[in-house]
């Protein structure tokens, strides 16, 4: 690994503070998790803010815009951010279930795939 991780993690703690104070400034609030049809519609608008944020990433990518196209892949980090937040305490737990997860993947029962560099179970 090449990054320096507490610049990371301090990267990321910009990026969920900013996410943070900016759902809160525009009262953009917390789903009621105990309503299907909310959770599914707070995730159907977030989904088409992810894919509109995908496409400005990709076209970036496509037309070499180098510094573009990283800021625009951290703005698909900063909407699926959002996405957690507005999920509540379903978002937050599922976000330690996932690390809990990827965290017991080991070189022994995954390895990543040469061609995409995706984490494969062996």
């Amino acid at each position: 690994m090449t990054g320096d991780r507490e610049s990371f993690i301090e990267g990321i703690t910009a990026i969920s503070e900013s996410v943070y104070s900016f759902h809160d400034r525009f009262g953009i609030g917390c789903v009621d998790a105990s309503n299907p049809d909310a959770v599914f519609g707070a995730l159907r608008g977030r989904l088409a803010l992810l894919a509109e944020e995908t496409g400005e990433h990709a076209r970036a990518v496509n037309r070499g815009e180098m510094e573009n196209a990283v800021l625009e892949a951290v703005d698909i980090a900063y909407v699926a951010l959002g996405t957690v937040l507005r999920l509540g305490p379903a978002g937050v737990r599922a976000c330690h279930e996932v690390a809990r997860k990827n965290d017991a993947k080991t070189l022994t029962t995954h390895a990543a795939r040469l061609d995409t560099g995706k984490v494969v179970e062996t």
